[in-house]
């Protein structure tokens, strides 16, 4: 797995160095940055007066991002309720929105190095460009987008975050036990678990260890850690690997329990093959580059995921357009923003 992490960074730091240069002579800085933000929004018709003049052509002075209506003469500010209203780093912004459309994966840190920005400023522009894509998935995506209790991506929760309580590892909910999730009668113990008793024949060694420790009654990891004498690393992936399969089901305060018959019954056609492969690839790609994400950004980052797996839709162009539609208006105040404790994901 480590090796597996190890090409998919390589290849990503390649795909950037390739892709680059190109970009480089494009925009050069920030003002050929808004000169392309106009051009696009006249192109797709989308740069318009109130008065309803539509621009066909427009020219702007340098550093200024408003241009004067032919008919009206008033002032039409071109940037806003796009990625880019408001903000110094333009090229930044569009770079990043560039990386990605090319099959990149961008971190605070390399548009740190690439653009000269503070590394706060690189995640806040990471975190702005999942907006826009979680309002364009909202708006065109919802009705086939699939559910996902966000305790499926604890091996990647690793960050803390300002909802992250004291005590609390990153990937911990704030939720209680519900009774019908945990059975912790001993009948349950000795009956309802037979299906997961015979486990498949491609579990590891650490993963029937693991699930041996795992009973009706909610376990911690670290008591998991204590109980099979492995890293906390180690076993976050038997665990995530056991939830994929339907083994075991997370509870509230970083805890897992075995799931009923009932339960594990629906939970397997919950989970379509696509979602599973999409699970699978995020929790290697993030862990990979990212190294880990915060629960408070999940979602954000599963939908810059999405826009790196599924190449057909996000094609060339897509990303630059979904950040110049200013219909999306997304609430981009990232202070408030938490993930929902159902993430939504768009697999097939």
């Amino acid at each position: 797995m480590g090796l597996k992490r190890n090409l998919v960074s390589a290849a990503n730091e390649q795909l950037i160095s390739s892709c680059l240069p190109e970009f480089s002579a494009l925009v050069p800085d920030d003002e050929a940055a808004l000169d392309l933000i106009l051009q696009i929004q006249i192109q797709q018709r989308r740069l318009r007066c109130r008065c309803g003049y539509v621009f066909e052509s427009a020219a702007r002075a340098k550093y200024e991002r408003k241009v004067e209506c032919n008919v009206c003469r008033k002032k039409i500010y071109f940037t806003v309720g796009t990625l880019y209203e408001g903000v110094a780093s333009v090229r930044a912004r569009m770079g990043a929105v560039w990386l990605m459309e090319h099959g990149a994966v961008v971190t605070s840190t390399k548009l740190k190095q690439l653009f000269g920005i503070a590394t706060s400023t690189g995640l806040s522009i990471i975190n702005t460009i999942g907006v826009y894509i979680e309002a364009m998935r909202e708006t065109s995506f919802d009705r086939v987008s699939e559910n996902v209790n966000c305790p499926i991506f604890g091996e990647i929760m690793i960050k803390r975050s300002r909802i992250t309580g004291a005590y609390e590892h990153a990937s911990a909910v704030p939720e209680e036990v519900s009774v019908s999730n945990v059975d912790s009668s001993a009948d349950a113990n000795s009956g309802q678990f037979s299906e997961s008793a015979n486990t498949p024949d491609d579990l590891g060694d650490l993963d029937r260890e693991v699930l041996a420790q795992i009973s009706a009654a909610p376990i911690s990891v670290d008591s998991i850690c204590q109980k099979v004498n492995q890293p906390a690393g180690a076993v976050g992936a038997a665990l995530t690997m056991l939830e994929i399969l339907g083994h075991i089901t997370s509870a509230p305060g970083n805890s897992f329990v075995r799931p009923t018959a009932a339960k594990r019954e629906s939970r397997s056609t919950e989970f379509s093959p696509q979602l599973l492969e999409f699970i699978e690839a995020a929790v290697v790609n993030i862990k990979a580059i990212r190294q880990g994400v915060s629960r408070k950004y999940l979602q954000l980052y599963l939908g810059a995921f999405w826009c790196y797996l599924d190449r057909d839709f996000w094609r060339e162009g897509v990303l630059l357009l979904v950040s110049l539609d200013s219909s999306l208006s997304p609430d981009r105040n990232l202070f408030d923003y938490e993930s929902p404790l159902m993430v939504s994901v768009v697999s097939g």
